[in-house]
């Protein structure tokens, strides 16, 4: 059969349908995909595969690599034809390795249905093979290459994308089509390595040659990244291109034009803002109410009014129907402002609703995650002093005045819900007129979240969307909470408005003791139990008020408390040092024999340090000497260069530290402990001294001292119930406590995390008091287990890279790798090994190629019955250590066996 023929019946058979299906599910994907705008977009749906928590696009290839495939195995000729000539193009031809002069189309066309099916890692596996095996067909080389490179940026092999692309040369752009998919790859690369600027003429090319929605994608794109590098004008212009043309939907056309609201240059903002608001006034737009008042909000703030700006950003929080990540970008405009004023109240909200909606990857996450969980924090204490202060105003009314003000609230609960009702029941009415109502769902009955279906079936805890909206259905429902037991309560020492069981408890357990004049029907307490936890009952409110002395005493501690801590956040983790003070002047002019007297006073000392205010910082000195003469401040005090001492602390004791642990590594324990000592003399109050104290009592263990290093833990827990060595010092404890023995390492070097069990115990235990039962064996399957500290190794980083090592050194040869981690020690175990002299021939191999383990990265031979043994007795390295150091037992000496010829160590990966 000719190869024409072959080439005939591979193009209008096989081949014919599965390139039908691959156009038909390319358009539906690039069509339908739902881009989201609140983040930089991706150059391609199909790179969304690669993460799941992001919306996963629609188009299912399968069909197309099955037909590619089928279409290469009935149609492929290897045979190579009968030898006509001995001429350079005869031998050239000769030299291919396909001879149907059309198969290298289902190469091209089966890779890419993996590509866009999400199989990265198996498409450029195939691009590969194309560009080594189709070395006649430059064009298909070079495109290959182009599509492995953009397989290669779609799993963040950056590296690899990049040196693929260098081997593409100008002059292999032979065509329209490879110049634009080489702009696309170019572009996705730099953009992945946030090479922004660099990105943008291969971005507005690839856009400039794109067609259909892809191209308003590639548009969309460019302005967002013109908007990144500070080029408005160009922004805008890109915005603006990104909502022109057939076939978008209107979605894409108004985010667009949301866009280049944003980036607006004019000094006349007006028109612009008249713009906006008239898209208020269509129908269709009511769903995207809330980013049309935040483009308000932006265009307000970037003139500096920032009192209209909060007025259209609440705008856009109140009139979301969404409440997704639009409404929470509104939410979060309004707690910036808010934060930088100083008005922590209106915050907190704003940022406990928004940031549970953000994506891990927005801009300063971390930042805003941690601002919010402080804010929350604070707003507990705040609002438990906003509550008890009432509560005790309340107290000092008559009853008929206390009743009053109950039966106001009452009437203001009632008023607000029927209006909300009112409200809801008139937005349904609108949203069934206009067609805007899905059917099957019931809008009166559904949560105020609104649970929106995006069409992602990702699983629950990958789709962002969703995993945000439960968030905030969660914090709607119950607020801002602490992530600690107890949270559904607000107050963990006092009663609250919604619970009354402890103080029904409490009468219930006196009812003994207690004789009352007049015993109560069981229908009357139901009554009385229902009416006290029913908010739209003014016995309710009336039950909260403090009317025993006690329960005043109370309520004024829980206002203590709150002060203190309110001023300790405002100072220690929000760093507003005017706040700070008059939280804690408020706490001392209130209360002015408080229990937190030492503390506060400390606390205004260093603060007046700070301000460089020496009268305020020596009237509290002396405050501290006066009332607390005895107690480690006032001690430290007495040193008449305290001031000078307490600038130069942070410099000295990371000094002294750094001496104190090389002395401690060297099992210089006497250096440890004198030093240790200098610090607790010289520097009670400094933050670290618990580092000392933690490495001392460690040093007591090479020396055999169990009771000293018990005392030392003892010391630090009670010393610092909160620092970052109370979990690891709690943890050892709490082994001692059950009876567990500590183990003394060889040195103090190993000590640190190897005497550490391979199990959740934080303290390395003997099964039954036995010593391991480990075997020497060089003839048993072998692993190499890379130990290291998890707190300064890169777990995924360390598994990336020997993954690389082993692709790229081992051909035939696979290996296993499985990450595991026990407390602070964290393994990359490396599998495979079927014995000794191939484990050894794998670290020759290692140590002859130009990768690196990290410094801190300790590679253990070990063989699988000795690894298996520590991780089922909970047994530590330092114990297989002990049991290396020492000399084999005449039993676990090898047979000697004479030197074969050639003396060399065979290659695994040999067959």
């Amino acid at each position: 059969m000719s190869r024409n023929w072959q080439a005939f019946t591979t193009r209008y058979n096989v081949y014919f349908n599965g390139k039908e299906h691959y156009i038909e599910q390319l358009q539906q994907m690039e069509r339908d995909y739902e881009d989201d705008y609140s983040r930089r977009l991706l150059t391609h749906p199909a790179e969304a595969r690669a993460d799941q928590k992001m919306p996963q696009p629609s188009g299912d290839f399968k069909r197309t690599i099955e037909k590619m495939q089928k279409a290469i195995q009935l149609h492929s000729i290897k045979k190579k034809p009968a030898k006509r000539s001995a001429s350079p193009k005869e031998k050239a031809f000769r030299a291919r390795d396909e001879f149907n002069p059309f198969l290298h189309n289902a190469w091209l066309t089966m890779g890419k249905g993996q590509y866009f099916n999400g199989d990265f890692s198996g498409a450029a596996a195939t691009f590969m093979y194309i560009a080594k095996h189709f070395t006649w067909l430059p064009a298909v080389v070079t495109e290959a290459r182009i599509w492995q490179a953009l397989s290669y940026c779609a799993l963040d092999w950056n590296y690899e994308a990049e040196n693929v692309l260098h081997l593409v040369k100008q002059k292999d752009l032979t065509s329209s089509g490879i110049m634009n998919l080489y702009n696309r790859a170019q572009a996705d690369l730099l953009i992945r390595t946030d090479r922004y600027a660099d990105a943008i003429p291969f971005l507005r090319e690839a856009a400039s040659r794109a067609k259909g929605t892809q191209k308003n994608r590639l548009w969309f794109l460019l302005g967002q990244l013109y908007a990144h590098t500070g080029d408005k004008k160009n922004a805008y212009i890109a915005f603006r291109n990104a909502g022109k043309g057939q076939g978008i939907s209107y979605r894409a056309k108004f985010n667009a034009r949301i866009k280049q609201s944003e980036v607006f240059t004019g000094r006349n903002i007006s028109k612009e803002v008249a713009s906006l608001k008239a898209m208020t006034r269509y129908a269709r737009n009511k769903e995207f109410a809330d980013q049309i008042y935040y483009a308000i909000g932006n265009l307000y703030l970037s003139k500096g009014d920032s009192a209209k700006a909060v007025a259209n950003y609440t705008l856009a929080v109140e009139k979301s129907t969404r409440n997704g990540i639009d409404r929470a970008l509104a939410q979060l405009a309004l707690g910036n402002i808010y934060f930088s004023k100083g008005d922590y109240v209106k915050a907190q909200p704003c940022y406990a609703e928004a940031v549970p909606q953000l994506p891990d990857n927005y801009p300063d996450y971390k930042t805003l995650r941690l601002r919010s969980d402080v804010l929350d924090e604070l707003a507990v204490y705040s609002g438990n002093v906003q509550l008890q202060d009432s509560l005790l105003r309340l107290a000092d009314m008559t009853p008929e005045e206390q009743r009053a003000v109950a039966q106001r609230l009452v009437d203001e609960l009632i008023a607000r819900e029927k209006k909300e009702a009112e409200e809801a029941k008139r937005e349904a009415a609108i949203a069934e007129r206009e067609g805007q109502q899905a059917p099957g769902i019931n809008h009166n009955d559904a949560p105020t979240q609104g649970f929106i279906s995006n069409g992602d079936k990702s699983w629950y805890f990958y789709n962002a969307m969703t995993k945000s909206q439960g968030k905030t259905e969660f914090q709607r429902r119950w607020g801002a909470r602490r992530l600690e037991d107890d949270w559904r309560r607000r107050n963990k020492s006092s009663f609250s408005f919604d619970t009354t069981e402890e103080s029904e408890d409490s009468e219930e357990n006196n009812s003994d003791s207690t004789e009352k004049p007049q015993e109560e029907s069981g229908e009357e307490k139901d009554n009385d139990a229902k009416n006290a936890s029913d908010p739209h009952n003014v016995e309710y409110y009336l039950s909260q008020i403090p009317s025993t002395p006690e329960e005043r005493q109370n309520a004024n501690d829980i206002i203590q408390e709150g002060l203190y801590n309110m001023g300790l956040i405002l100072k220690d983790k929000l760093e507003d040092y005017p706040a700070a003070r008059t939280e804690f002047l408020r706490l001392e002019d209130r209360y002015p024999d408080n229990i937190y007297r030492l503390d506060v006073y400390y606390n205004l000392y260093l603060m007046a340090v700070r301000d460089g205010d020496t009268a305020q910082a020596e009237k509290w000195r002396q405050k501290i000497l006066s009332d607390f003469p005895e107690s480690p401040f006032g001690q430290a005090m007495r040193d008449p260069n305290y001031f000078d001492n307490l600038r130069r602390m942070n410099l000295i004791q990371e000094e002294m530290y750094e001496k104190a642990y090389q002395a401690y590594l060297s099992d210089n324990n006497r250096l440890v402990h004198d030093l240790t000592s200098e610090m607790e003399k010289d520097y009670p109050l400094s933050k670290i001294l618990p580092k000392f104290v933690f490495i001392d009592a460690l040093s007591y263990l090479t020396e055999n001292d169990n009771d000293k290093f018990r005392e030392r833990l003892t010391s630090l827990l009670e010393r610092w119930p909160d620092t970052d060595m109370t979990p690891m010092a709690g943890n050892i404890m709490k082994g001692l406590k059950a009876g567990r023995v500590p183990r003394a390492g060889l040195s103090n070097s190993r000590g640190m995390i190897w005497s550490l069990g391979l199990s959740n115990d934080s303290i390395a235990t003997d099964a039954d008091g036995q010593p391991a039962n480990f075997e020497r064996n060089p003839d048993a399957p072998q692993y190499l287990v890379l130990a290291f500290p998890r707190d300064s190794v890169n777990a995924n980083a360390l598994l990336y890279d020997v993954a690389r090592f082993n692709f790229s050194s081992f051909v035939v040869k696979d290996f296993d790798l499985e990450p595991m981690s026990f407390g602070e020690i964290g393994l990359l175990v490396i599998k495979g090994f079927t014995n000794l002299r191939e484990l050894e021939h794998y670290r020759s191999v290692m140590s002859r190629n130009s990768f690196e383990l990290p410094d801190e990265v300790r590679p253990i031979m070990i063989s699988k019955h000795n690894f298996e043994l520590l991780l089922n007795e909970g047994r530590s390295f330092e114990e297989y250590f002990r049991f290396e150091a020492e000399p084999p037992a005449p039993a676990d000496l090898p047979e000697p066996t004479p030197p074969q010829e050639p003396e060399t160590i065979p290659n695994p990966d040999s067959d």
